[in-house]
């Protein structure tokens, strides 16, 4: 892992120690300031890591996406009624094959905001360069403070019939089923997201322990090797001293030989 793009290019359950890690390393390389942009880098919800996912597997079809954007913009600045009503109408239907792309049996709310995101990158240039760089956290990333006439950012609900109260009331049965299985589901990925957090803060726990325990050991091997010179030093002021006696002693047993032999 060498730069935070590469972050979003990963299965989204890695990214979280991904950057944690790239984060170590370019703090350890000297560069605080860029460590602690990475460590705030936002973890993707799903249907951004799904666009970030097709930028890479389809550029093809980005491409296609933002030159429908592009025309579409030119055909509603020059006014050209005709052209501009069949880029409108083969807008949603790229739209729907881009979310078809992206990904199966995918839930309610994760389709609207690929559609979302889909819609701001045809609407906006500047939201469609984003989309293809592939390092989208949410479709607030892509956000366009004002569509040109005619582009809903997000697509209108088809009209329905009036229903029945029996049918009514199991549509809103329906929704609220839908509801909570998103929620559950929202829950879920929390959860994991929190255990995951908590796993980082257990290892980092255990690395202050480990590196806790190195510096007693290394203090302890200092103390040895300290203890150990000193008595290595008082040995060696003993060894000297005897040394010279030694050879005192020699000086005076030469000097009483000579005597002796004179």
């Amino acid at each position: 892992m060498t730069s935070p793009d590469e972050l979003y290019a990963l299965p989204r359950e890695e990214f979280i120690p991904a950057r944690r890690e790239l984060a170590r390393k370019t703090r350890a390389a000297g560069d605080k300031a860029a460590a602690a942009a990475i460590e705030k880098l936002p973890k993707p919800t799903t249907a951004a890591w799904l666009v970030n996912r097709l930028v890479r597997a389809h550029p093809d079809a980005v491409t296609e996406l933002l030159a429908l954007g592009a025309d579409l913009r030119a055909a509603h600045s020059r006014a050209a009624g005709d052209e501009l009503r069949e880029l409108t109408r083969r807008r949603p239907e790229l739209i729907r094959r881009l979310v078809a792309l992206s990904g199966d049996s995918l839930s309610e709310s994760v389709t609207r905001e690929l559609a979302d995101m889909f819609t701001a990158a045809i609407a906006d240039e500047a939201a469609g360069e984003t989309l293809r760089a592939g390092r989208v956290a949410s479709a607030k990333d892509l956000q366009v403070e004002q569509a040109w006439p005619g582009l809903a950012l997000a697509p209108s609900p088809p009209t329905e019939p009036a229903a029945k109260p029996a049918s009514r009331q199991r549509a809103t049965d329906t929704r609220r089923r839908r509801a909570l299985a998103e929620a559950k589901a929202a829950v879920k990925e929390a959860e994991a997201d929190r255990a995951e957090a908590d796993r980082a803060v257990r290892d980092a726990e255990a690395g202050v322990a480990a590196a806790e325990k190195r510096v007693r050991d290394l203090t302890a091997e200092l103390d040895a090797a300290e203890h150990a010179e000193l008595e290595a030093r008082r040995l060696l002021q003993t060894t000297r001293r005897e040394a010279k006696a030694a050879e005192r002693a020699a000086s005076q047993a030469w000097r009483k030989l000579q005597q002796v032999e004179g």
